[in-house]
Protein backbone atom coordinates (compact mmCIF):
# COMPACT_ATOMS: atom_id res chain seq x y z
CA UNK A 1 0.00 0.00 0.00
CA UNK A 2 0.90 3.13 -1.17
CA UNK A 3 1.67 5.58 2.02
CA UNK A 4 0.60 9.51 2.19
CA UNK A 5 3.24 11.84 1.68
CA UNK A 6 3.41 16.11 1.73
CA UNK A 7 2.99 17.48 -1.42
CA UNK A 8 6.12 18.70 -2.65
CA UNK A 9 4.39 22.49 -2.31
CA UNK A 10 3.59 22.04 1.49
CA UNK A 11 3.48 25.51 3.23
CA UNK A 12 7.16 26.11 5.49
CA UNK A 13 4.70 26.09 8.83
CA UNK A 14 3.65 22.57 7.94
CA UNK A 15 7.52 21.10 7.05
CA UNK A 16 8.71 22.16 10.51
CA UNK A 17 6.15 19.51 11.86
CA UNK A 18 8.72 16.39 12.93
CA UNK A 19 8.29 14.34 9.78
CA UNK A 20 7.45 11.14 12.01
CA UNK A 21 4.23 13.10 13.51
CA UNK A 22 2.56 12.01 10.15
CA UNK A 23 3.28 8.48 10.74
CA UNK A 24 -0.69 7.06 10.58
CA UNK A 25 -2.16 10.10 9.37
CA UNK A 26 -4.27 9.80 6.25
CA UNK A 27 -3.67 13.05 4.43
CA UNK A 28 -7.76 14.22 3.07
CA UNK A 29 -8.42 17.32 0.82
CA UNK A 30 -11.03 19.80 1.48
CA UNK A 31 -12.97 22.07 -0.95
CA UNK A 32 -13.56 25.28 -0.23
CA UNK A 33 -17.04 25.55 2.12
CA UNK A 34 -16.40 21.97 3.17
CA UNK A 35 -17.65 21.92 6.75
CA UNK A 36 -15.74 19.23 7.81
CA UNK A 37 -16.75 18.69 12.20
CA UNK A 38 -19.67 19.85 13.89
CA UNK A 39 -20.57 20.34 17.09
CA UNK A 40 -21.84 16.88 18.40
CA UNK A 41 -20.44 14.91 15.47
CA UNK A 42 -19.62 11.68 15.89
CA UNK A 43 -16.01 11.37 14.46
CA UNK A 44 -13.41 11.98 17.16
CA UNK A 45 -10.10 12.75 14.84
CA UNK A 46 -7.40 14.80 15.32
CA UNK A 47 -6.35 16.86 12.24
CA UNK A 48 -2.89 18.46 11.05
CA UNK A 49 -3.54 21.56 8.37
CA UNK A 50 -1.32 20.86 5.07
CA UNK A 51 -2.06 23.82 3.43
CA UNK A 52 -5.29 25.56 3.15
CA UNK A 53 -7.07 27.50 6.36
CA UNK A 54 -10.09 25.96 8.24
CA UNK A 55 -12.39 28.19 10.40
CA UNK A 56 -13.39 27.20 13.63
CA UNK A 57 -16.64 28.82 14.96
CA UNK A 58 -19.70 28.90 17.07
CA UNK A 59 -22.85 29.51 15.91
CA UNK A 60 -26.71 30.64 16.95
CA UNK A 61 -29.92 31.01 15.48
CA UNK A 62 -28.57 34.39 13.52
CA UNK A 63 -25.26 34.32 14.44
CA UNK A 64 -21.65 33.23 13.92
CA UNK A 65 -18.09 33.97 16.17
CA UNK A 66 -15.09 32.96 14.70
CA UNK A 67 -12.64 31.83 17.63
CA UNK A 68 -9.82 31.05 15.13
CA UNK A 69 -8.83 30.09 11.65
CA UNK A 70 -6.36 26.93 11.44
CA UNK A 71 -3.58 27.26 9.46
CA UNK A 72 -1.10 24.98 7.89
CA UNK A 73 0.98 23.68 11.25
CA UNK A 74 -1.94 23.62 13.42
CA UNK A 75 -3.15 20.88 15.01
CA UNK A 76 -7.06 20.79 16.07
CA UNK A 77 -9.78 17.70 17.07
CA UNK A 78 -12.94 17.20 15.98
CA UNK A 79 -14.26 16.55 19.40
CA UNK A 80 -15.32 20.03 20.60
CA UNK A 81 -18.41 22.01 20.22
CA UNK A 82 -17.40 24.30 17.46
CA UNK A 83 -17.80 23.84 13.53
CA UNK A 84 -14.77 23.53 11.52
CA UNK A 85 -15.06 24.84 7.89
CA UNK A 86 -12.62 24.83 5.00
CA UNK A 87 -12.56 28.45 4.40
CA UNK A 88 -10.25 27.56 1.08
CA UNK A 89 -9.33 24.50 -0.59
CA UNK A 90 -7.44 22.43 1.88
CA UNK A 91 -5.73 19.23 2.72
CA UNK A 92 -5.69 18.11 6.31
CA UNK A 93 -3.86 14.69 8.11
CA UNK A 94 -6.45 12.76 10.15
CA UNK A 95 -5.77 10.29 13.02
CA UNK A 96 -8.42 8.93 15.52
CA UNK A 97 -7.83 10.12 18.84
CA UNK A 98 -7.38 7.39 20.84
CA UNK A 99 -4.50 6.21 17.94
CA UNK A 100 -2.75 9.95 18.48
CA UNK A 101 -3.31 10.00 22.46
CA UNK A 102 -0.94 6.63 22.56
CA UNK A 103 1.56 8.88 19.83
CA UNK A 104 1.36 11.34 22.41
CA UNK A 105 2.15 9.52 25.61
CA UNK A 106 5.05 7.72 23.34
CA UNK A 107 6.42 10.72 21.56
CA UNK A 108 6.97 13.59 23.54
CA UNK A 109 8.45 15.90 20.56
CA UNK A 110 4.40 16.10 19.57
CA UNK A 111 3.70 18.01 22.72
CA UNK A 112 5.32 21.27 22.13
CA UNK A 113 2.80 21.50 19.04
CA UNK A 114 -0.51 20.45 20.50
CA UNK A 115 0.20 22.79 23.22
CA UNK A 116 1.83 25.43 20.66
CA UNK A 117 -1.71 25.50 18.73
CA UNK A 118 -4.07 25.31 21.82
CA UNK A 119 -2.31 27.83 23.51
CA UNK A 120 -3.25 29.80 20.61
CA UNK A 121 -6.60 28.83 20.62
CA UNK A 122 -6.90 29.81 23.96
CA UNK A 123 -5.51 33.45 23.91
CA UNK A 124 -7.94 33.66 20.99
CA UNK A 125 -11.17 33.08 22.85
CA UNK A 126 -9.91 35.36 25.54
CA UNK A 127 -8.92 38.14 23.31
CA UNK A 128 -12.16 37.93 21.92
CA UNK A 129 -14.08 37.81 25.18
CA UNK A 130 -12.13 40.64 26.78
CA UNK A 131 -13.16 42.72 23.21
CA UNK A 132 -16.47 42.09 23.20
CA UNK A 133 -16.62 43.04 26.22
CA UNK A 134 -14.95 46.30 27.33
CA UNK A 135 -13.98 47.49 23.81
CA UNK A 136 -15.65 48.28 20.72
CA UNK A 137 -15.43 48.02 17.27
CA UNK A 138 -12.78 50.62 16.45
CA UNK A 139 -10.50 49.45 18.86
CA UNK A 140 -10.86 45.88 18.22
CA UNK A 141 -9.97 46.82 14.42
CA UNK A 142 -7.16 48.36 15.31
CA UNK A 143 -5.80 45.97 18.04
CA UNK A 144 -6.44 43.20 15.66
CA UNK A 145 -4.26 44.62 12.95
CA UNK A 146 -1.47 45.58 15.19
CA UNK A 147 -1.49 42.72 16.58
CA UNK A 148 -1.39 41.05 13.01
CA UNK A 149 1.77 43.72 12.26
CA UNK A 150 3.45 42.52 15.09
CA UNK A 151 3.46 38.24 14.34
CA UNK A 152 3.63 38.42 10.42
CA UNK A 153 4.32 42.14 9.90
CA UNK A 154 7.63 43.27 7.88
CA UNK A 155 8.87 46.43 8.80
CA UNK A 156 10.02 48.90 6.14
CA UNK A 157 11.81 51.76 6.01
CA UNK A 158 9.95 54.90 7.24
CA UNK A 159 8.47 53.09 10.27
CA UNK A 160 6.27 51.46 7.52
CA UNK A 161 4.88 47.86 8.00
CA UNK A 162 4.17 45.93 5.33
CA UNK A 163 1.01 43.15 6.70
CA UNK A 164 0.06 40.10 4.25
CA UNK A 165 -3.43 39.58 5.88
CA UNK A 166 -4.61 35.90 3.62
CA UNK A 167 -7.98 36.94 4.88
CA UNK A 168 -11.23 38.78 3.66
CA UNK A 169 -13.37 42.01 5.41
CA UNK A 170 -15.64 39.39 5.94
CA UNK A 171 -13.18 37.10 8.12
CA UNK A 172 -11.84 39.93 9.73
CA UNK A 173 -15.47 41.00 10.59
CA UNK A 174 -16.45 37.16 11.96
CA UNK A 175 -12.84 37.30 14.34
CA UNK A 176 -14.14 40.57 15.79
CA UNK A 177 -18.01 40.35 16.31
CA UNK A 178 -19.30 42.59 13.71
CA UNK A 179 -20.29 43.31 10.24
CA UNK A 180 -18.28 43.26 7.03
CA UNK A 181 -19.78 46.44 6.39
CA UNK A 182 -18.75 48.45 9.86
CA UNK A 183 -15.11 46.63 9.33
CA UNK A 184 -14.87 48.01 5.20
CA UNK A 185 -15.95 51.55 6.84
CA UNK A 186 -13.36 52.21 9.23
CA UNK A 187 -10.50 50.70 6.83
CA UNK A 188 -11.30 53.16 4.42
CA UNK A 189 -11.65 55.74 7.30
CA UNK A 190 -7.62 54.62 8.30
CA UNK A 191 -7.00 54.57 4.76
CA UNK A 192 -8.57 58.85 4.17
CA UNK A 193 -6.43 59.66 7.59
CA UNK A 194 -3.01 57.86 6.57
CA UNK A 195 -2.72 55.70 9.15
CA UNK A 196 -2.98 52.56 6.40
CA UNK A 197 -3.20 51.29 3.06
CA UNK A 198 -4.66 48.40 1.42
CA UNK A 199 -2.67 46.95 -1.47
CA UNK A 200 -5.52 45.13 -3.43
CA UNK A 201 -7.08 42.78 -1.24
CA UNK A 202 -4.63 41.12 0.97
CA UNK A 203 -1.89 43.41 1.73
CA UNK A 204 -1.74 46.61 4.10
CA UNK A 205 0.29 49.28 4.26
CA UNK A 206 0.65 50.31 8.23
CA UNK A 207 2.45 54.13 7.80
CA UNK A 208 0.91 54.73 11.80
CA UNK A 209 0.89 51.55 13.97
CA UNK A 210 1.50 53.28 17.61
CA UNK A 211 -1.55 55.23 16.12
CA UNK A 212 -3.61 51.79 15.60
CA UNK A 213 -1.90 50.68 19.81
CA UNK A 214 -3.72 54.10 20.50
CA UNK A 215 -7.04 53.10 19.38
CA UNK A 216 -6.88 49.44 20.33
CA UNK A 217 -6.00 50.76 24.23
CA UNK A 218 -9.14 51.20 25.75
CA UNK A 219 -9.36 54.43 27.86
Amino acid sequence: MELDLPSASADPAFRRIPPHLLDGFVAHDLPRGCLFATPGDLRNQVLIIESGRLRVYLAGENRELSLSFLEPGDIYTTHTPTYVEAVVPSRIWLMETVAFARKLASDPSVTPVMMRVLGRLLVNAVNLIEDLAFREVPARLARFLTGMAERRGRPLDGGIWLLPLDLGTEDIASLLGSTRQTVSSLLNQWEREGILQRQGRRVFYIYQLDTLRRLGTPI
